[in-house]
């Protein structure tokens, strides 16, 4: 009977450690001992914001209007194409032409004005005479730029900002003049001679 009573113990004990083994709380295979669900990851580097090319573009500056693509207010009829034999040539690169002159009675001078509303700082351009006949080419030109600014009592007030003498097809000169403020342009012009052209090649304004 000892001899079996020690047997059943040996079993019990052997029995009970297994049991503990399989239910032990620090054993790898037990819940609490694997990371929790909600623990964070491994740290995540932020993504550096990108610059586009809208943000590229935005940033630039210096872009200016071309006289060229500006409404015409009055005057029209005083411009002209770009004579044939200048076409191409270098140097008259976007041309607004406007035509001398007769000279004859009271047609002393033509007039373009454009519309400014205000939106410009300044105008620049290259004068550039041109007369047809050989006779007529050291003919000279005289070029003002007017202003036009309107009161608030609809007034129209004219202020000459830049005048450009003696001009001529060897010696063509720079115009430059303040346009801020102004609600007009007025370009004007007077030749020596009839029958030739004033060139303003690549002309500009730069918004305000």
């Amino acid at each position: 009977m000892l001899a079996l009573a020690s047997v059943l113990v040996a079993v019990l004990t052997l029995t009970r450690d297994i049991f503990d083994w399989q239910v032990d709380p620090k054993t790898p295979s037990s819940p609490e001992a694997s990371s929790p669900p909600n623990s964070p990851g491994p740290p995540v580097d932020p993504v550096p914001p990108t610059t586009g090319p809208t943000q590229r573009a935005t940033a630039g500056t210096g872009v200016r209007t071309h006289l060229d693509t500006l409404r015409v207010e009055a005057g029209e009829a005083n411009l002209s194409p770009l004579p044939r034999s200048l076409d191409g040539q270098p140097g008259y690169e976007r041309p607004v032409v406007i035509k001398c002159p007769s000279n004859a009675g009271a047609d002393r001078q033509r007039e373009v004005t454009y519309r400014l509303q205000r939106r410009y700082l300044d105008f620049t351009a290259l004068v550039r005479p041109y007369f047809p006949a050989s006779d007529d080419h050291d003919s000279t030109v005289h070029v003002y730029a007017l202003l036009a600014t309107r009161a608030p009592d609809d007034t129209i007030n004219r202020t000459t900002s830049a005048e450009l003498f003696d001009a001529r097809m060897a010696e063509p000169k720079s115009l430059s003049a303040s346009v801020e403020g102004a609600d007009e342009l007025i370009l004007r012009v007077r030749c020596q001679m009839p029958n030739g052209y004033v060139v303003f090649a690549n002309g500009s304004l730069k918004p305000s």
